[in-house]
């Protein structure tokens, strides 16, 4: 198998907003960088076909628009699952730096006039979303890294993080059409490769048809558990409210404009489950939206037939902005939005944080540092991190603390450790060999329906150990997975990485022994949240035997 072997000052595996807004920031201060990415940049990640919304304040004038209200709103949504001082470094204090990149890469955050168009949603106290036009966001970000100066290698799978004497020196991996090797040498390394999707099964019956970008498997947070890295937040399972039959994001939007939940006999329903209502947190939107199901009160829509004529028109243009076929799917069903309600569902499950302004994954600190030398993370594979706004934001301050780290190292220097390079071309290449017999598809399959039963909205101690007794058996048959070709490589890896993100789900979940955050973590043992005993994250880590250990972090909010 030919091999490919670079040196840099920076690696940044992932090629999405956080990866590229790192990669810009390194290179203004000077810095080599390399991006690896399994897709193309201009195309790749959570919003490789556009976005619509980025959270921010603007100091307005009202007391909502402020950086206090912003971290006092956290601080009560995200109550023991988010650090305060890591999230103003990250995001705080980034955010004007944020919202001039957009500018300096062609995709303003403003209108025309010069003004935002923002809307409320999901418990905020004002609105902080600022409406835009994200279809040529990522395409200009691409192109923006790559007239800085970066090295891109597009279409190379990160097998795993390269350590020598404790430290990370590099990555590995291989291209998934030609197959060839890659190493990179890198005095730093920054994982931005989003969260884990297709963990659960999907209500459609196909894996890939999920609210969020299928190609995001935990790739990141199993590479960075594997090197020793700390895992937080990862118990917490995340969903949405789609169409009926279609995966598209769209609620924030069609809550954002006033569109409101309305139960089968008519009834507006979300205040039984928030007294915020419709402007509730989105797992209690999810909440409602079950508990009506489940009361025999279904099937749920949601309606818009109330909104006047312009804000109807500008709903309907930007839906299209994060799904192209969005609109298709309207014409197709022969639904309009100004005459007729339109039936929603809850989405598939993945590993994600509570909220949109916590998320979950490889613990960072307020530089994006992990607890391994020279190894950051950013964006959606964080444990701090959500959404646009902080992958932009956590990019931003990864790119710039890393070019300091990397000015004060020689890790570039450190030989390739040449065992750990030998058994991970032998893990990667393993799956081509002919006498394996079960297809990805099939591992995955099962994979999903042990989450689903297990581990879904609702937990108990008896079926987390079910799940974990089932993952037991299913890996028995790791070593059976065959690759015909080199995308089935990718997915091998895929799947080998989502097995391992789910035994640290399952690890944390066990552990924590309340309710937290609604159906994110509702265990029916212990149905209450528990301040006095929780209130702080559940870090995961590998110990010596290579198995999955946990720890409790506490919080202080005061």
């Amino acid at each position: 198998m030919a091999e490919e072997r670079l040196q840099t000052d920076i690696l940044i595996i992932g090629g999405g907003a956080a990866g590229l807004n790192a990669a810009l920031s390194a290179r203004e201060a000077g810095r080599e960088v390399v991006i690896m990415d399994k897709a193309v940049i201009e195309r790749s990640g959570h919003f490789a076909g556009g976005i619509d919304h980025f959270a921010a304040y603007l100091n307005t004038g009202p007391s909502w628009d402020t950086r206090e209200a912003y971290l006092d709103f956290t601080a009560r949504s995200a109550r023991g699952a988010t650090n305060l001082e890591v999230v103003e470094k990250i995001y705080c204090d980034q955010l004007n730096t944020a919202i001039k990149r957009f500018d300096a890469v062609g995709c303003s955050l403003r209108r025309s006039d010069n003004t935002f168009f923002r809307t409320q949603s999901y418990g905020q106290p004002g609105p902080w979303w600022i409406n835009f036009n994200g279809k040529r966001l990522k395409p200009l970000l691409g192109q923006a890294v790559r007239k800085a100066g970066c090295r891109v290698l597009d279409r190379v799978v990160t097998a795993d993080i390269l350590i020598n004497e404790g430290q990370v020196c590099g990555a590995a991996g291989f291209h998934i059409r030609s197959g060839t090797f890659y190493v990179v040498q890198a005095k730093a390394v920054l994982i931005a490769t989003g969260g884990t999707n297709r963990l659960y099964q999907n209500p459609t019956g196909l894996s890939f048809n999920c609210w969020m970008c299928p190609a995001n498997t935990g790739d990141g947070e199993a590479i960075a558990y594997r090197a020793g890295a700390r895992l937080a937040n990862v118990e917490y399972l995340r969903m949405t409210l789609i169409p009926r039959g279609f995966s598209a994001a769209g609620l924030n939007a069609l809550v954002g404009m006033g569109g409101i939940l309305v139960n089968g006999t008519g009834e507006a329903f979300m205040k039984r489950y928030d007294p915020l209502g419709m402007k509730g947190p989105r797992y209690k939107l999810v909440e409602g939206v079950l508990g009506e199901i489940k009361a025999h009160r279904g099937p749920v829509f949601i309606d818009c037939r109330h909104l006047d004529p312009e804000a109807l028109t500008h709903l309907v243009a930007t839906l299209s902005y994060d799904k192209d076929t969005f609109p298709d799917f309207f014409e197709q069903k022969g639904i309009d939005l100004s005459r007729d309600l339109l039936e929603i569902a809850t989405s598939e499950g993945m590993q994600g944080g509570p909220n949109e302004v916590c998320g979950s994954g490889i613990k960072i600190d307020a530089d994006c540092a992990t607890n391994v030398p020279g190894l950051f993370a950013a964006g959606n594979s964080a444990d701090q991190c959500r959404s646009l706004h902080m992958a932009t934001t956590s990019g931003i301050r990864a790119g710039c603390t890393m070019a300091t780290y990397a000015a004060n190292t020689d890790a570039r220097g450190l030989p390739v450790y040449q065992p750990q390079l030998d058994g991970i071309r032998q893990r990667i290449y393993g799956p081509l060999n002919e006498s394996r017999s079960m297809d990805w598809r099939e591992f995955e399959d099962v994979l999903q329906r042990i989450l689903t039963e297990g581990m879904g909205p609702v937990r108990s101690a008896w079926g987390m150990k079910q799940a974990w007794q089932n993952l037991d058996l299913l890996e028995k048959w790791k070593n059976e997975v065959r690759a015909r070709t080199y995308h089935d490589l990718c997915r091998t890896q895929e799947v080998y990485n989502m097995l391992t993100v789910a035994r640290c789900m399952i690890t944390a979940a066990r552990y924590r022994k309340e309710s937290r955050f609604g159906q994110c973590h509702s265990r029916l043992d212990y149905p209450q949240t528990d301040d006095e005993r929780w209130l702080g994250q559940i870090a995961v880590d590998r110990d010596t035997t290579g198995n999955p250990r946990t720890q409790f972090l506490p919080i202080n909010y005061d």
